[in-house]
């Protein structure tokens, strides 16, 4: 949990799961661990100064049911010479389908800890070379079970230009903003549980991909998550490899991408999928099979892949079977019939 710069986009044309990706890939690439503040290309800082807690970059507090507490302040300094309008708002906390904190857009549907914020205000008009300072609180309501929570503070300077990227046929927009995280701690009894609770493979603008569905059941916020994933055809090995260190939040599940960029199977391959995920005190395992399906099929071919002959499946088997016996079974009695039909010949007279 940190104040970061991520840069969220909207589509202008294309996938979203490109898009999306593209946007995942974007937030990490810019995140500033460290830091306690940071600047975007036109100028705005934003500084989070957290109550009674000093060297953080983020906010981080203890909280009964049923309190409001100070988590501390959002300093939003323009050093620019025009007034710059900023908007602020409360945002979801998240583990990221690549492991690690990530936070929802702005004007996204809040849930759980993130409508726990209350912000002095939603938007400010920062004067030229000037800064104001906003107070955070964090309202728990009562009967809030123990746990870690963690939302954010979305600020973003409104009238920026957004800049633009193309790849794959994906068009992006976007726009910088800050996103500073709000950890709130509520006393009590401490669960971590990691589940992975299922696989799939698909087709993906990069090529296959197997998506690894995981979950932190627990109410601890787990840091260090690491792992292993290996998929396998029959006796080859398409793929074996690591799972690199992460967090995982409290909240809803990920869908974790491991590409396979070279393998180019025919619709109906089944592929068995092995993971396992190690946290503190226990290890989550998977051990299942997947099947490309004829909708990944399809989209690896809208994707500009050449379709692969179907892989016959345990039904297409059976049809095989079906009709050999079928062939089996007429050249038999024709064979007979012929054999009958010579030996009638030669006990006629005159033959």
């Amino acid at each position: 949990m940190r104040s970061t710069i991520t840069r969220t986009s909207a589509p202008a044309a294309g996938r979203w799961r490109a898009l999306r990706r593209a946007t995942l890939l974007a937030a990490l690439a810019l995140a500033l661990p460290g830091t306690a503040q940071g600047s975007s290309p036109g100028g705005l800082v934003v500084v989070p100064h957290p109550a009674g807690t000093s060297g953080l970059s983020y906010f981080k507090l203890t909280a009964s049911p049923g309190s409001t507490d100070a988590a501390g302040a959002v300093e939003v300094r323009n050093p620019a010479s025009v007034p710059v309008l900023v908007s602020l708002s409360g945002v979801d906390g998240r583990t990221l389908s690549t492991l690690g904190s990530g936070y929802g857009a702005p004007g996204s549907a809040r849930h759980g800890s993130a409508r726990w914020l209350r912000l002095e205000a939603r938007s400010v008009l920062v004067p030229a070379r000037s800064s104001i300072s906003l107070p955070v609180q964090v309202a728990v309501p009562a009967g809030t079970r123990p746990g870690d929570y963690l939302a954010g503070v979305s600020v973003e300077a409104q009238g920026q230009r957004a800049s633009g990227l193309s790849t794959r046929g994906v068009s992006v927009a976007s726009v910088d903003r800050y996103v500073i995280g709000v950890e709130t701690s509520v006393p009590g009894p401490r669960t971590a549980r990691i589940q992975i609770t299922g696989a799939a493979v698909t087709s993906e603008p990069g090529g296959l991909a197997f998506m690894l569905r995981a979950r932190n059941a627990g109410n601890v916020i787990l840091q260090g998550v690491h792992g292993h994933v290996t998929v396998s055809l029959g006796s080859r090995t398409v793929l074996s490899r690591p799972i690199e260190p992460g967090t995982f939040v409290t909240g809803p599940g990920i869908v974790y991408p491991v590409p396979a960029s070279g393998e180019l199977p025919g619709e109906g391959t089944r592929y068995h999928v092995t993971a396992w995920l190690s946290y503190p005190g226990a290890v989550a395992r998977l051990d299942t099979s997947v099947t490309f399906g004829e909708h990944a099929a399809r989209t690896g071919t809208d994707y500009g892949r050449s379709p692969v002959p179907s892989a016959p499946g345990p039904a297409s088997w059976w049809k095989l079977a079906l009709l050999a016996g079928v062939l089996g079974y007429a050249l038999f009695t024709t064979a007979l019939l012929l054999r009958r039909r010579s030996v009638h010949a030669q006990g006629e007279p005159g033959r």
